[in-house]
């Protein structure tokens, strides 16, 4: 990367005499003077960096702007100029490899999945359920990338476990039946209480298609 003459600290009095600098009112000029150019320096390096994605900081504004991408300050810097460099290379092939990549940006495990379907112009993006703003953000950079006969259709699942507790009372009743004499009144025995405690765990899997 192209870089000024000098890159270190400006220090004016390698310019002059060394005797100058002995006097201490001279020398006191001379190091303001220096510290001065060094932030005029500083200043111009920062510029320049602006000038290249892989080192822009608040330049990446600008080129987002130059490249019709929306602005996201909240994402990080390495991730503002990865998309910057994905818009500018553009022209390659938009695989499914690219699109997973795109939308795991999003997901914390990276489990995201992209399925193309070329017999119905679509393509399936299979990943966990996200919150809002972050779904938001990720359905609108693959409006930027994905080719424009292509729909995308978005899968976003969850998984939920829940235990349910059942506590049930069971009654029982015994009846005896006496033949051939006369019939008999007989008293069911007490009724027994049988206290049964279940638990169940269910796992509970939530597909939200077309989103």
């Amino acid at each position: 990367m192209a870089s000024f003459i000098r890159e270190e600290k400006v220090d004016l009095s390698k310019y002059l005499p060394a005797f100058l600098t002995k006097d201490p009112e001279f020398a006191a000029k001379l190091a303001a003077e220096s510290a001065v150019h060094d932030e005029i320096r500083q200043e111009l390096d920062d510029i320049l960096n602006q000038f290249f994605v892989a080192t822009a900081t608040w330049g990446l504004t600008y080129w987002e702007d130059f490249l019709d991408l929306p602005h996201d300050e909240t994402l990080t810097d390495a991730d503002r100029r990865s998309r910057i460099i994905q818009k500018i290379n553009g022209s390659q092939t938009v695989t499914l490899d690219f699109l997973t990549k795109l939308v795991n940006q999003y997901v914390a495990d990276k489990s995201g999945v992209v399925a193309d379907h070329p017999e119905t112009y679509s393509a399936d993006f299979n990943i966990p359920l996200l919150d809002k703003e972050n779904m938001a953000k990720m359905t609108r950079d693959v409006r930027i990338y994905i080719p424009a006969h292509i729909g995308p259709v978005y899968k976003a699942h969850t998984l939920t476990k829940v235990e349910n507790r059942i506590v049930m009372l069971k009654s029982t009743v015994k009846t005896i039946d006496v033949y051939p004499a006369a019939v008999e009144q007989i008293k069911p025995e007490s009724t027994i209480y049988d206290a049964l405690a279940m638990t169940t765990t269910e796992e509970l899997t939530l597909q939200i298609g077309g989103i």
